[in-house]
């Protein structure tokens, strides 16, 4: 509209603007147009300082970010592109929750979905809230995310030591993030408790338990245990070893499971090197 602009679109585009700026203490960042955003409005690089030379930054693990004003406590994920869209997502997605009025972010984790290795078992549509409430209606879940990860404001960021032990959390997440992303398809995950600004701790590993055997696990973790066994044969002189590896290898052939490493590698030819 000539001459005019909505209040809530401008506020929204501020809250962003702050958020990116108090990122870029320690990422890289490559904002996403509006033409262009699906729900990630940055893609952000963790940035580490290189131990050879302070004046250098190496980049990291990357990860994306949805920019949010303090006031918007939900986030709805429950069209089936939308929710197939966030579970798909091979990288770690946060949340950053911008109080403009005290020039303030707090960074919200998905740990709570990625640790969960049945949850597109569960519902077929989430809501995330940046408040502690937790319940399912119909097929929707509602799921709290817990306490902010990570809280970064225009204090912090001209304080060098505070945005140290800063970037040390972010990579801890991020670092779990990726982990879980990559074994929630074998149905585990692994899960932290964590305060707001301390690095999280390790609680424990979640694991699927069907009544029926789940073919796609194998399937998925086929390439770690070819290269788990086939390692094992190389390094260790044992027959009960070699014989417990082929036991699991005739099992998993007669699911049509070939471990191509493990059964074609010339063990022999190798030990005589």
């Amino acid at each position: 509209m000539p001459g005019a602009t909505a209040t809530n679109i401008r506020k929204a585009d501020i809250a962003e603007d702050l958020g990116k700026l108090l990122l870029r203490n320690f990422c890289a960042i490559a904002p996403i147009s509006k033409s262009d955003d699906f729900g990630i409005d940055t893609i952000a690089t963790l940035l580490e300082i290189d131990s050879t030379n302070p004046l250098r930054e190496l980049a990291n693990k990357t990860f994306g970010i949805q920019f949010k004003a303090k006031s918007v406590r939900k986030i709805e994920f429950k069209k089936d592109y939308e929710y197939n869209w966030l579970l798909n997502l091979d990288y770690p997605y946060f949340i950053g929750s911008v109080d403009i009025t005290n020039s303030k972010m707090e960074i919200y984790s998905l740990h709570l979905v990625n640790s969960m290795p049945s949850i597109n078992e569960m519902c077929k549509g989430l809501v995330l809230s940046l408040d502690d409430i937790s319940e399912q209606n119909n097929t929707v879940l509602e799921l709290g995310l817990g306490k902010p990860i990570l809280t970064l404001s225009t204090t912090d960021i001209q304080n060098p030591e505070v945005l140290t032990e800063k970037r040390k959390i972010l990579k801890k997440w991020i670092l779990g993030e990726y982990e879980n992303i990559k074994v929630r398809n074998i149905g585990l995950t692994k899960t932290f408790i964590w305060e707001t600004n301390k690095m999280p701790e390790f609680y424990g590993v979640s694991k699927i338990m069907n009544d029926k055997e789940n073919l796609n696990i194998y399937g998925q973790s086929f390439d770690f245990i070819d290269a788990t066994l086939t390692e094992l044969k190389r390094f260790n002189e044992d027959s009960d070893l070699n014989e417990s590896i082929e036991t699991i290898n005739q099992i998993l052939l007669k699911k049509g499971i070939k471990l191509y490493l493990t059964n074609n590698f010339d063990f022999e030819k190798y030990k005589k090197k």
